[in-house]
């Protein structure tokens, strides 16, 4: 997606329906948007055995942004006379031989993620985005899905240890920082042998 004119965009009341620091770093820091962070309080609880992995992970990033223009449509409407210009909504997954890994619960379940991403070579992450915006009568969508495949190089037990540390992973807030964070510290620090696709992803 191309954006041609980034001086309307930046004029517009764009809002990121996401707690996530990263997400919202590519839009104020890489593009200087001033969106602004409305986390969304959709349960991300879809029934995984109903979608693929890509349409699975686009509807939850459609639900995040309904939910959240649908709850700051009246009090941009009572405040700017119009609602919001744009609602960014996403979502990232995990997918290992078609399976969709779930969040970890610990660190010790991070750890055989790792373990297992490590073992298998090859996985992808998709990340879906979803912008909702207003239309006349209801708001407009547009989603996609972002895929990369990631191919790790083997690490062994010493090695996740120490990624593990390097990380200070909080579980607590499983959107700000989970295994996907490790996965794309260990593609930044060249221990990736092959990155198809976005490497930001």
């Amino acid at each position: 997606m191309l954006i041609s004119d980034l001086s309307l965009v930046r004029a517009a009341h764009i809002v990121l329906a996401s707690a996530s620091p990263r997400r919202s770093a590519i839009l104020n820091e890489q593009f200087n948007l001033n969106a602004r962070a409305v986390p969304s309080t959709f349960s991300e609880d879809l029934d995984k055995s109903i979608y693929t992995p890509q349409e699975y992970v686009k509807e939850t990033a459609r639900q995040k942004a309904l939910e959240v223009y649908g709850r700051c449509e009246s009090p941009f409407m009572n405040r700017h006379g119009r609602p919001p210009s744009l609602v960014v909504g996403a979502d990232t997954i995990v997918v290992l031989d078609g399976e969709i890994l779930e969040k970890p619960t610990s660190t010790d379940d991070a750890r055989g993620m790792l373990r297992r991403l490590s073992d298998a070579g090859t996985h992808t992450v998709c990340t879906g985005v979803t912008l909702v915006y207003g239309g006349d009568d209801e708001p407009h969508e547009h989603s996609f899905v972002e895929q990369t495949t990631v191919a790790l190089r083997p690490l062994d037990d010493a090695e996740i240890a120490t990624r593990m540390a390097e990380m200070h992973v909080a579980w607590v807030d499983a959107e700000q920082t989970e295994l996907r964070g490790t996965v794309q510290t260990d593609i930044d620090g060249v221990r990736a042998r092959h990155c198809k696709g976005t490497a930001s992803n």
